[in-house]
C-alpha cells in the first residue's frame, strides 16, 4: 500500500525535539500501531515537505536513519518503504531529580532496581533553579525517548515542559496538583498527606502546649503548610509554622514537626541539653525517613511518603507502558519521639 498521504507523519514545532527525530517517531508510531505495515510505502519526501513546510533535508535525514536501523529501504523510482515492523525501542530515560539525598536515594535505587535492563538511565538534578532546570530539558530533549522529571513549582516550569512530548513525559515527586491533570505522574500529595496524619492523631497532640511546624526556606513544598494550616484554623489549639528556624527556640512540651534535617539536629542538641524525653517533655516527627533516623536516641518518629515504592510504581508506569494519576502512599513510623 502506498501513502502519499503525509498525515501519518506529526510534526509539533513546540517541541525542542528536532523535526528529523519527531519524522522518525511517527514512522515508529505508524508501524506500532498497524497503519504501516510490511511492504508500505511511506510518503514520499516531496510530499512531506509540502504538508509540513519542512526542508527536504530534516526529511532524508530521518529516513537515512531508519534506513540505517533496518526499518525502510528504498528502491529508485519507487520510494521509501517498509522492510521491517520490529520497531520496539529500548527506553532511554533523562532523570532529572531537584538534589540528591538519603530519601532521594531510596527512591532512585527502588526505580533502578525496578528497572532493570529492560532500559537505559541518566540522572541529572536541578537544585530548584529554574534556569538550571529549563538548561537541562533544552539541551537534553533530542537525546532520550522518556522523561521522568522531579519539576521545580514556579511560573515558568509549564512551559518549560511543553518543549517535551506530553507521551513521553513523567511527572515524579512533586507537581500533583499542578501537573498531575497533564501527565502521568507519581506523586505526594503534600496538603492531604499531613492533614491526614494530623487529624488522625489529634487526641495524641493534645498532650503538648503547642505544635510547631519549622519550615524553612529552602523547603518548596507550600501544600505541607497548607494541610498543617487547615487542620488547626477552626480549633484554639496552638499551632505555629516557623520559617525563620534559626531562631526558633525551644520550650519544654512543644510538640515539633521538622521539615530539614539540619532543624532536627539542633533539636536532639537542645533535647539533650535540657535532659527532655522524647514523646513526654518534647515531641518530635520528622519528615521522611532514612535509615539513621532509626537509631538516633532510641528511633525518631517519622512522616514519610513511602519513596521506594515510588520509585517502583514509577519503573512500572514505564516499563508496562500504562500513563496513570498515582498517590503515592504516606505513612508514619512510630517511634516513640511523638
Amino acid at each position: 500500500m502506498s501513502y502519499n498521504d503525509a498525515g501519518i507523519i506529526k510534526i509539533d514545532n513546540a517541541l525542542s525535539l528536532p523535526l528529523y527525530k519527531q519524522i522518525v517517531a511517527s514512522v515508529h508510531e505508524a508501524i506500532s500501531n498497524g497503519t504501516l505495515k510490511n511492504g508500505d510505502i511511506l510518503p514520499s519526501v516531496n510530499s512531506i515537505a509540502a504538508a509540513h513546510s519542512l526542508a527536504r533535508g530534516s526529511i532524508f535525514k530521518a529516513y537515512n536513519e531508519l534506513k540505517t536501523a533496518g526499518i525502510i529501504d528504498s528502491t529508485p523510482g519507487k520510494g521509501y518503504f517498509v522492510t521491517s515492523t520490529n520497531v520496539q525501542v529500548k527506553k532511554n530515560i533523562f532523570l532529572l531529580l531537584s538534589t540528591f539525598n538519603p530519601y532521594r536515594e531510596v527512591l532512585y535505587n527502588a526505580f533502578i532496581d525496578q528497572i532493570k535492563n529492560q532500559a537505559t538511565v541518566d540522572l541529572y538534578f536541578h537544585h530548584h533553579n529554574i534556569s538550571v532546570f529549563d538548561t537541562l530539558i533544552r539541551n537534553h530533549a533530542a537525546y532520550y525517548n522518556t522523561f521522568v522529571i522531579m519539576p521545580e513549582i514556579n511560573k515558568k516550569t509549564n512551559g518549560i515542559l511543553k518543549q517535551l512530548d506530553a507521551k513521553k513525559l513523567f511527572i515524579l515527586d512533586s507537581g500533583l496538583n499542578e501537573f498531575g491533570n497533564d501527565y502521568p505522574c507519581v506523586c505526594q500529595n503534600y496538603e492531604k498527606d499531613i492533614s491526614g496524619i494530623l487529624k488522625a492523631h489529634f487526641e495524641q497532640l493534645k498532650k503538648y502546649k503547642r505544635i510547631i511546624l519549622l519550615f524553612p526556606d529552602n523547603i518548596k513544598t507550600e501544600g505541607v503548610v497548607n494541610g498543617f494550616t487547615s487542620v488547626f484554623k477552626k480549633t484554639d489549639f496552638p499551632a505555629e509554622v516557623i520559617r525563620n528556624t534559626s531562631d526558633y527556640e525551644p520550650q519544654q512540651f512543644d510538640c515539633c514537626i521538622i521539615m530539614d534535617d539540619i532543624d532536627l539536629v539542633k533539636m536532639m542538641r537542645v533535647t539533650r541539653k535540657n535532659k527532655w524525653k522524647l514523646g513526654t517533655d518534647i515531641g518530635i516527627l520528622s519528615y521522611n525517613e532514612t535509615p539513621l533516623k532509626s537509631i538516633i536516641a532510641d528511633g525518631i518518629t517519622t512522616i514519610t511518603t513511602d519513596f521506594e515504592q515510588m520509585g517502583k510504581s514509577m519503573a512500572d508506569m514505564i516499563i508496562k507502558n500504562k500513563p496513570s494519576r498515582i498517590e503515592n502512599p504516606f505513612l508514619m513510623i512510630d517511634r516513640k519521639s511523638f
